[in-house]
C-alpha cells in the first residue's frame, strides 16, 4: 500500500536531455521531509550521505521498470549549496522526460525505501488534469486533505508505540480519538506494524510464512492485524496485534479463523466443513506463533473479545 503523492515540475537538468548533467533529479528542500530519511550531516561540508531505494518507474500511467536507485544528500564538500537528488538507473524515466513535465513521487506505507515515480508528460489528458489541480506551483503535496506522512510524523509515532510497549500490555485505549487526522492514523498504523513485524520476526503468526524480495524490500503480503479493531477502541500495543498474511487477515476479521484459549488456531466447524476451505481446515489446532517478548504476546483478553465478537458469528 502506498501513501499519497508529492509532485515536482521537472527542470531541463532533471531530464536526460541536459548535457553534462549529474544524471539525477533534484529534490527541493520544501518537499524533502516526505522522502525517505537520510543520516544526519552535522555541517554543509560533510560527506555525501545516501540511501538505496527500490523504485517502480511509470511513464504516462504505464510501468516501464523496477530499479534500485539512490537518494542522496550531496554537500559538494562545501563548495556549493547542498542538494538532495535521486540518482542511478533512472534512464527509463528520465530519457523520456522533458522540462515542464510533472513527476509524482510516493513512498510505500510498509517500507520507506520502496517508492514509485510517475512521469506525467505534457500533452496528455492526465497532465492537463494535474496542471488544472496544481496551477502554477513548481512542487508540493498533491492531496492537501490527505497529505503523505513526513519523517517527523513517522518518528513521533514510533516513539508513541514504543511508549505503549514500555508500559503494561493494553488491549483497549482511547488514545486514538475519532478526531485524529488522516496522517496521524496512517503514522500510528505504520508504527504499530513495524514493531509487530519485529516481534514476529517478519513471519505470519498462523503459518510462519516469511516474504523476502531479492530487490531488498520485505514483508510483502504481511499485515499487522489489530485483534480488537481501532474502531472498537483497540490499542496500538503489540498485545492487541498479530502478523497475518493478507488472506488470513481478511479471514480473521470475518471470524472465519481465531485463536482458542489454549493458544492454538481455531477454525469453526462451520468453516472447516465447507469444500474449498482445506487451507483453513488444516490450520485448525496448530499452535500460535508467539511474539519474542512476553510483554508483547497477544493478550488473552483481546483473543477472547475476538472469539466472542467475531468467531461466534460463524457458529
Amino acid at each position: 500500500m502506498f501513501d499519497t503523492f508529492v509532485y515536482k515540475r521537472l527542470a531541463n537538468n532533471d531530464t536526460g536531455k541536459a548535457a553534462g548533467h549529474q544524471a539525477g533529479i533534484v529534490i527541493p528542500k520544501a518537499i524533502s521531509d516526505f522522502f525517505p530519511s537520510l543520516p544526519a550531516i552535522s555541517e554543509a561540508s560533510g560527506p555525501t550521505v545516501d540511501a538505496e531505494l527500490v523504485a517502480d518507474l511509470f511513464v504516462d500511467g504505464s510501468k516501464v521498470s523496477t530499479v534500485k536507485t539512490r537518494y542522496q544528500y550531496q554537500t559538494w564538500g562545501g563548495t556549493r549549496s547542498p542538494e538532495r537528488r535521486l540518482t542511478s538507473n533512472l534512464g527509463a524515466l528520465r530519457n523520456l522526460a522533458s522540462a515542464g513535465d510533472i513527476l509524482l513521487f510516493r513512498k510505500s506505507l510498509d517500507d520507506d525505501y520502496c517508492v514509485q515515480l510517475h512521469l506525467v508528460r505534457r500533452g496528455t489528458k492526465e497532465f492537463e488534469r494535474l496542471e488544472a489541480h496544481v496551477g502554477t506551483s513548481t512542487w508540493g503535496v498533491l492531496d492537501r486533505e490527505n497529505p503523505p506522512l513526513t519523517n517527523s510524523q513517522i518518528s513521533d509515532s514510533l516513539k508513541y508505540v514504543q511508549k505503549q510497549i514500555d508500559g503494561p500490555p493494553t488491549v483497549f485505549s482511547d488514545e486514538r480519538a475519532t478526531n485524529q487526522t488522516i496522517s496521524m492514523r496512517k503514522a500510528r498504523d505504520k508504527a504499530f506494524r513495524r514493531n509487530l513485524l519485529i516481534q514476529y520476526d517478519y513471519r505470519c503468526a498462523f503459518t510462519g510464512r516469511k516474504f523476502l524480495s531479492p530487490l531488498g524490500t520485505s514483508m510483502i503480503g504481511l499485515d499487522a492485524a489489530h485483534v480488537v479493531p481501532v474502531a472498537e477502541r483497540g490499542s496500538d500495543h503489540p498485545a492487541n496485534g498479530l502478523t497475518l498474511t493478507k488472506e488470513l487477515h481478511w479471514a480473521f476479521d470475518q471470524g472465519m479463523v481465531g485463536v482458542a484459549r489454549d493458544r492454538t488456531i481455531l477454525v469453526p466447524s462451520t468453516v472447516r466443513n465447507i469444500s474449498g476451505n482445506e487451507f483453513l481446515r488444516d490450520l485448525h489446532g496448530r499452535p500460535l506463533r508467539e511474539a519474542k517478548d512476553a510483554s508483547c504476546r497477544v493478550s488473552e483478553l483481546a483473543l477472547e473479545w475476538h472469539r466472542y465478537n467475531r468467531v461466534a458469528r460463524m457458529r
